[in-house]
């Protein structure tokens, strides 16, 4: 009897699921997404974008920009997470800082974050049912220790990142702005 294929499927385990942040004001987009590479860039995790969309509307810009960055850990176990930023009503505006005009955005900005700690991501022990069970005993009786220490790790990486965005928009709250310029004008 003939099943068709199998559907290879590594085990995920989600351990930061849909924390969320939410900013209403001033901040500069094109800096907020560099300082997102930069800090992958320095914890060695690789990026795969998933969505890059950006729509200007009657009040504003929107961006909706999802990306899913990994890490191999070893050749068994792989951190991802899924980083999605949603913003609103983003327009330019002019404030005043240390005597001189420096244009900025200003907007809502929605971000959700997720961890997963994926095992045997390149689908070793998929290929029988015996191999299967051993994996699942590997899993949960001999290499626990391991695991445990793979998804505090992640669990570390995934809120320092939500930590370092947050306070990356603490720094615009004592911003004000000067001048709005129409969402027409750029």
């Amino acid at each position: 009897m003939d099943g068709g294929p199998r559907i290879k499927m590594s085990e995920t385990r989600i351990l930061v699921d849909h924390i969320k942040f939410e900013y209403n004001g001033l901040f500069d987009a094109n800096n907020l997404f560099k300082h997102i590479q930069a800090w992958l860039l320095e914890r060695g995790y690789e990026k795969k974008v998933d969505k890059n969309y950006q729509f200007d509307g009657k009040t504003g810009k929107f961006i909706e920009w999802q990306i899913s960055p990994w890490k191999k850990i070893s050749d068994y176990y792989r951190f991802m997470m899924k980083l999605r930023i949603l913003i609103y009503d983003l327009n330019e505006v002019e404030i005043e800082k240390e005597s001189k005009k420096v244009k900025l955005g200003q907007g809502r900005v929605i971000l959700y974050l997720d961890a997963f700690l994926e095992h045997d991501y390149e689908h070793r022990w998929d290929d029988n049912p015996m191999f299967f069970f051993f994996r699942s005993i590997y899993d949960k009786f001999l290499f626990k220790a391991y695991t445990e220490r793979f998804e505090q790790q992640l669990t570390y990486d995934a809120h320092h990142l939500f930590d370092v965005l947050e306070s990356y928009f603490n720094v615009y709250r004592h911003y004000k702005p000067v001048t709005v310029a129409p969402h027409f004008s750029h």
